[in-house]
Formats: C-alpha cells, sequence, structure tokens
C-alpha cells in the first residue's frame, strides 16, 4: 500500500445462522476499522578501506553486502515483534496486553499447565493458523517435558529439505534471537497472517566511494511499515512476581 493510504480491517466476523424455506435472515452491521501506513525508513551503512576494496575478490564483496542485508533484516524482525510505533513499525507485543495475558504460578520454570492455559485462551478460530513464538532456549526447555500420561509435549521433526520443524503441543513454533524484545514474556502464541508488512521502498543496495577517505561504502536504504491488524489471536506468558 502506498504511505498514507487507509486500510479497512474487520472488527467482527458474520454469523451464518439456519432458516426455514421462503424466511429471511437477521441483517448483520458489518463493524469496520482501518489503519493507515506511514514510511519509516530503514538504513545500513558500512564502509571498507580503498586497500581492501581494491584487492577484493567478489565473493568478498558479496559477503559484504550480505552483511548489510542481514542487519537490515535484524532491525525488521525487531520491530515487527516489539516495534514502538515511533520512528520504526508497531510491532505486535506493543502497547498494553493485559487481556492477552497468561501468568504463571511459579516465578521461574515455565510448566506444562502454563501451556495449556494458553492454549485455553486461544480463541478457536486461530485452532489451525497461530503458531507458538519463543527463544530456542525457551523451547529447548521444554524437550524432555512431558504431559500427564507421559507423553513428550515437544518435538524437532526434519522435512525433506533437512531444515529442522519444531513443534509444541501438536502447533509449529517459531523460533527468534531476541530475548530483549520478548520485555516480561517468555513465550507466545500469535497467527502472524494477521500481521502486516508493508514494504513502500523495496530494499536497495547502493555502492560509492568516499570523496575524502577514499573507503568504499555500501548502503541500504528500505521504506517500510508495519502493524498488527488484529491481536485476537495473541496469547502471551509471564511469569509471577515474586514476593
Amino acid at each position: 500500500y502506498a504511505a498514507g493510504v487507509v486500510v479497512p480491517t474487520s472488527a467482527t466476523k458474520p454469523v451464518a445462522s439456519w432458516v426455514d424455506e421462503g424466511a429471511s435472515s437477521d441483517k448483520q452491521k458489518k463493524t469496520t476499522g482501518s489503519i493507515a501506513f506511514s514510511h519509516f525508513k530503514l538504513r545500513c551503512e558500512i564502509s571498507m578501506s580503498m586497500e581492501v576494496g581494491t584487492m577484493a575478490i567478489d565473493a568478498f564483496e558479496a559477503a559484504f553486502a550480505q552483511n548489510v542485508s542481514d542487519a537490515m533484516i535484524v532491525a525488521l524482525e525487531k520491530a515487527v515483534l516489539a516495534g514502538t510505533a515511533s520512528g520504526q513499525p508497531e510491532g505486535i507485543l506493543h502497547g498494553t496486553l493485559t487481556s492477552y495475558e497468561v501468568t504463571s504460578a511459579k516465578t521461574t520454570g515455565v510448566t506444562y499447565p502454563d501451556l495449556c492455559a494458553m492454549e485455553a485462551k486461544l480463541p478457536v478460530e486461530y485452532e489451525a493458523t497461530a503458531k507458538w513464538f519463543m527463544t530456542k532456549a525457551q523451547y529447548m526447555a521444554f524437550i524432555g517435558m512431558v504431559d500427564s500420561a507421559g507423553q513428550p509435549i515437544a518435538r524437532v521433526d526434519h522435512g525433506i529439505d533437512g531444515k529442522p520443524t519444531r513443534m509444541l503441543l501438536g502447533r509449529e513454533v517459531v523460533i527468534h534471537p531476541y530475548a530483549t524484545e520478548m520485555g516480561s514474556y517468555v513465550a507466545g502464541l500469535y497467527d502472524f497472517s494477521d500481521y502486516v508488512l508493508n514494504t513502500i521502498y523495496d530494499m536497495g543496495i547502493q555502492k560509492k566511494q568516499d570523496w575524502e577517505t577514499e573507503d568504499y561504502l555500501t548502503k541500504a536504504v528500505m521504506g517500510v511499515d508495519g502493524k498488527p491488524i488484529s491481536r485476537n489471536s495473541l496469547v502471551v506468558l509471564k511469569m509471577a512476581v515474586s514476593a
């Protein structure tokens, strides 16, 4: 979407009803909200000396550009998770989330009942689409944990491509390294299709030589905004505060 465009979002879902032949159904009012995307600029610039640049082989230069791209991706992922909406996109965990919280009975260590409480709080319409999100360290704490019947609650499968697919209570887990961005939360559930990352200007990488220092500069610029269009599928877990 172009910057400044107001995009409608649905606040309610229609309900179908059974009626007798020839009868009409109740007319339902569709309540809609809206969001507008801004145009925040994401930028990363690094340099290498003229001497290194002159001697650099193609593979080295490609790795140099890849480093810039990776830095941009990290910044985007952090914003999607916990962006402040001030000078950057709004994250899933931004704002007051009291109504979405499950508080553990313990001050440390997530328990099986905690996870069950989170699943119970997740609306049933998101049963097939919501995913867990947490750090790898937190997920590994669940490996070996069993339910009341002695069955493991977490497993790691390997697909055809050889990449691990992590599951928790039968639901896919999105692993991320951003423990700081999680704040006081240790794990969460969310339908990520309810988040819109809007790219106003796709990431472009440019190179030039600095006139003063002769260094070679590599710069990446991207115009982007993002917002959760709904948090109805969000459930987050926080630990109890010790007395």
